[in-house]
Order: structure tokens, then C-alpha cells, then sequence
């Protein structure tokens, strides 16, 4: 999360992706370093004792929410692709 904002004081685009069970610190976190309204993608708790295919589910869980906070609507406008 912290990263997420770093990312952003050094006008990098960013997108924070955190598990559920800590939006309240998140928020918290993102508050106290000036980024009230900072908003992240949740994917479903726990992720640790998920095997790859486990991990994989919960990218494919994440991904739209990430692209939605990089204002990404269309795949083909990510750089490099």
C-alpha cells in the first residue's frame, strides 16, 4: 500500500492491490501519507496458503479493478503491448 503511494508522490501511476480483510488499514495508511481518496483493488483473504492456480484466480479477481484505478478501458492501451 505504502508503495502504491510512493509510486505516486514520484508521478508514477500506480495501483495497490491488497487483500480484503485490510481495506480499514489501507485507508488509514493512505491517509496518514496525503492520499485520502487513494483507492486500491481487493481480492478475497487469504492468498498465502493459495496454491498457483489459487493465485492466478485472484489476479484474474484484481485485474479489473487494477486497470479501472490506471484509467485503463481499453487493453490495447497499455504501453507495451
Amino acid at each position: 500500500m505504502a508503495d502504491g503511494t510512493i509510486f505516486e508522490e514520484r508521478g508514477l501511476q500506480a495501483a495497490a492491490v491488497i487483500t480484503d480483510s485490510f481495506h480499514a488499514t489501507a485507508r488509514a495508511m493512505a491517509r496518514v501519507r496525503g492520499f485520502p481518496d487513494y483507492r486500491v483493488a481487493a481480492v478475497t483473504n487469504p492468498i498465502g496458503s493459495l496454491d498457483m492456480d489459487g493465485v492466478r484466480q485472484r489476479a484474474r479477481e484484481a485485474l479489473p479493478q487494477v486497470l479501472e484505478i490506471l484509467g485503463i478501458t481499453d487493453i490495447r492501451d497499455v504501453p507495451g503491448e
